[in-house]
């Protein structure tokens, strides 16, 4: 699948989407109601460098830890509203499913809590999906 990036970033979605879009493959687009804007901008770079940007998925109706993981074809930040629509592809499931403290948060280098319930975090690459 190419470079990873050293930096990925975590959102939740419903396990049903998820699977249903694991099977049918090709490219998914989600849209969050707040701007990326470092998730953007490490996008890039790992983009201008070659590399891939892992997007890793927990079940937003159910406490199942990481589930799925896809590469980000794109990012873009309305600047209006400040949404962002994140556009990815190569859907596979995370077998057996791994708890959020497998993922660092970039910003502190610390585990993600198992309560964590923002909307994304910026964390870095799990060895998991080499």
């Amino acid at each position: 699948m190419g470079n990873l990036s050293s930096f990925c970033i975590y959102t939740m979605r419903h396990s049903a989407q998820l699977q249903a879009q694991a099977k049918t493959g090709g490219a998914h687009v989600l849209t969050e109601g707040k701007a990326w804007t470092t998730g953007h901008l490490l996008w890039d770079q790992a983009r201008r460098s070659g590399e891939l940007m892992p997007l890793i998925f927990s079940a937003a109706e159910d406490d199942t830890g990481l589930i799925y993981w896809a590469t980000i074809d794109d990012i873009t930040i309305d600047g209006e509203d400040r949404t962002t629509t994140c556009t990815y592809s190569h859907l596979k499931a995370i077998t057996p499913a791994r708890p959020l403290s497998s993922l660092r948060l970039r910003s502190t280098g610390r585990p993600l809590s198992e309560d964590f319930i923002r909307p994304y975090a910026i964390c870095h690459t799990p060895a998991l999906l080499a």
